[in-house]
């Protein structure tokens, strides 16, 4: 039992440090962010509000 959990264990460990977190500008405030920065700097609307 007790080498099961601990192969369990091993195997979560293992998956986990795979995984690697999402790049800010894939997130849902990173879009925003910058389709705001966009608008300001490529003229598109010259006063955007500010949603974040």
């Amino acid at each position: 039992m007790k080498q099961k959990l601990a192969l369990f264990t091993v195997a979560i460990l293992m998956l986990s440090a795979c995984a690697t977190p999402k790049a800010y500008y894939e997130t849902k405030e990173g879009k925003r962010k910058q389709k705001y920065y966009n608008d300001i700097q490529y003229g598109r609307n010259a006063h955007p509000k500010m949603k974040f």
